[in-house]
């Protein structure tokens, strides 16, 4: 077992986690090999590092941010390194959005009994290539959302701000929802569903979901599976203020879909573009902007837990 901590997820919170997770390790005479990272070193380097060196059993402890960039050191030119590694995640971040779609017990020492017990299955991907500032292009895989539009805006400010430590995930991300309704512009783009059909529209957020959770516990995509060879797409049009407040009443609640100007659809692939800047957002972190494609990889990562 190879244990990834990400010290500052959750402003310290995944260090008062980890203290929990080593004690009941020690406890059971579990055998484990521990890595933190650093500003140098990021989670996804050090997976990828270990799984070159033979760890078959990667376990993560931190944020969205931190679990989807482990996932993401499975991968070396859009390839997995090794078809015999398996994840496990541990929340300690934020939003914990993707382990909200797993049922992993936000207490780490029922997350720990749940990942030794669990059993093993696989779960898609969605690999996102987007355009970088210097209009090269990137690739990163979301385990559990990607979305562009003021989500990317909202992320950012989550990102930079230190008042989670204070109101938790979800009361940051919702505030900073708030703030963005106040200074986003929607914007027209340009989407092609699954090669063939064409949408082109002013909207306010367009949200790609492998998982069913976002923005601190948000319930954007209530029919969304981690092993169903689609993600689940959701298109909020062009919506003002006052309408916005509403939509996102109703996605903290999973009942966006059938609301008016909102397109909720099942996908496995999706290209975007736009003539302004529209910013995207992967798994809580900023990546890049438009152009850029989602594409379902079905049934990639195994996963116990």
């Amino acid at each position: 077992m190879k244990i990834i901590l990400n010290p500052v997820s959750g402003g310290g919170i995944s260090g008062k986690v980890w203290k929990k997770i080593k004690s009941e390790l020690d406890k059971q005479k579990i055998e484990y090999d521990f890595e933190e990272t650093t500003q140098s070193v990021t989670a996804g380097q050090i997976a990828s590092k270990s799984i070159k060196a033979g760890h078959k059993w990667i376990v993560g402890i931190g944020g969205d941010g931190t679990l989807s960039n482990i996932v993401n050191g499975f991968f070396e030119n859009g390839k997995l390194i090794s078809k015999d590694a398996v994840f496990s995640p541990i929340p300690a971040g934020r939003g914990n959005d993707f382990v909200k779609t797993l049922r992993v017990d936000k207490k780490p020492e029922n997350a720990l009994k749940q990942i030794l017990n669990g059993t093993i299955r696989k779960i898609d991907v969605i690999e996102t290539t987007y355009t970088k500032e210097d209009k090269s292009v990137g690739k990163y895989m979301s385990i559990n959302l990607a979305d562009f539009g003021m989500g990317g805006e909202v992320v950012y400010r989550v990102n930079q701000s230190k008042l989670a430590n204070f109101i938790g995930g979800k009361g940051v991300f919702f505030l900073y929802t708030l703030v963005c309704l106040l200074t986003y512009k929607n914007k027209k783009v340009h989407l092609k569903i699954n090669n063939r059909e064409n949408i082109h529209c002013t909207s306010r957020i367009i949200v790609c979901a492998n998982g069913e959770y976002a923005g601190g516990g948000m319930w954007f995509a209530p029919k969304a599976k981690l092993d169903d060879g689609l993600f689940d797409l959701l298109i909020i049009e062009d919506i003002g203020r006052l309408e916005t407040l509403g939509k996102f009443g109703k996605l903290y609640k999973g009942l966006a879909e059938g609301e008016p100007k909102v397109i909720y659809k099942q996908a496995s692939s999706l290209e975007a573009s736009s003539d302004e800047d529209v910013f995207i957002d992967v798994d809580g972190e900023n990546m890049g902007q438009l152009p850029a494609s989602f594409k379902i990889i079905p049934s990639v990562i195994s996963i116990k837990c």
